[in-house]
């Protein structure tokens, strides 16, 4: 897909989105005199600050410099490229061509708190390495969370888990129109640890599916921890599963509510915001949910 558009600020970032969102990447290449608006995009498009470092680093400190005017990052597991217009014509592109081999099987495990407004975008972190996926579980990182490059690595690093745990999951997802479950889904071993996904229920039928009682939802609310705890509860009973996840949302579609319960009836909740485009924070709550679920099983096993 090839785009162009004029200097003007929201035409750019419009340009930007759609092409973000309709491809396997991009290359944006830019003239020198646009660049302070390109770096005001990726802030308020894709929450990367524009501060920029060439040492190793969490994505979350902005793209890498990898020569005078480019840089590169994987952005909500797509890679971005920024090209100059007046590239020297003598330049080496074969760096640039590995970036969009996104089955990466390198993985990143940082310690530190993921639970900030940005979640897996944060660079709240105490220490930085790197590990072969197959090296996670010989790790003697405690209580380590998970950052990846693309969203595939971070899918399989949960289902590894669930893997290694003998963990079967049932998912109430009533939040990312399917994007949470698809991209499980979309690991060849997912069949075998997840037992019930749901990623459509309107409100009206609750009481159908979950044996809600309206009274009780007029009461409390929909977004509420009484209602994740009923709908979580109705899945381990429906599924004989060892965990369930419900995932819920306001009327604005800002704020999230995460609830994961396991069958011996303990629970973790968590409520967080999140902005950007519709699909951008359907990419955001599907990772948090991720990682936050993920890291509620590794918490039994420790």
């Amino acid at each position: 897909m090839t785009l162009s558009c004029t200097s003007d600020f929201n035409d750019m970032r419009k340009s930007i989105e759609f092409a973000f969102q309709n491809s396997d990447g991009l290359f944006i290449v830019y003239s020198k005199n646009l660049w302070h608006k390109l770096q005001k995009i990726m802030l308020v498009s894709f929450e990367r600050p524009s501060v920029f470092k060439e040492e190793a680093y969490i994505v979350a400190s902005g793209f890498k410099k990898l020569s005078d005017g480019i840089f590169s990052d994987i952005v909500y597991g797509k890679p971005v490229v920024f090209v100059p217009q007046e590239l020297d014509d003598s330049f080496d592109f074969s760096e640039l061509k590995k970036l969009f081999n996104i089955k990466s099987q390198v993985i990143g495990v940082f310690e530190g708190n993921i639970n900030t407004q940005n979640t897996i975008f944060s660079d709240e972190v105490l220490s930085y390495i790197k590990l072969e996926n197959t090296n996670m579980f010989d790790s003697k990182i405690q209580k380590s969370k998970i950052f990846t490059y693309s969203a595939q690595d971070c899918n399989q690093a949960l289902i590894e888990v669930l893997e290694k745990t003998l963990t079967k999951l049932s998912i109430a997802d009533l939040s990312t129109n399917g994007c949470f479950t698809s991209k499980l889904m979309s690991q060849e071993k997912s069949k075998n640890y997840i037992a019930l996904c749901i990623d459509k229920c309107p409100i009206e039928s609750l009481s159908y599916f979950f044996g809600i009682d309206q009274k009780y939802i007029e009461k409390y609310g929909y977004f509420s921890q009484s209602i994740a705890k009923e709908i979580s509860n109705a899945l381990l009973q429906f599924s004989n599963s060892d965990c369930s996840i419900t995932i819920l949302n306001d009327n604005q579609y800002n704020r999230f509510l995460f609830f994961v319960l396991y069958k011996d009836e303990t629970f973790d909740m968590i409520i967080r915001e999140f902005y950007g485009t519709y699909n951008i924070v359907r990419q955001k709550v599907t990772n948090f949910a991720i990682l936050f679920l993920r890291e509620f099983i590794l918490s039994r096993s420790l």
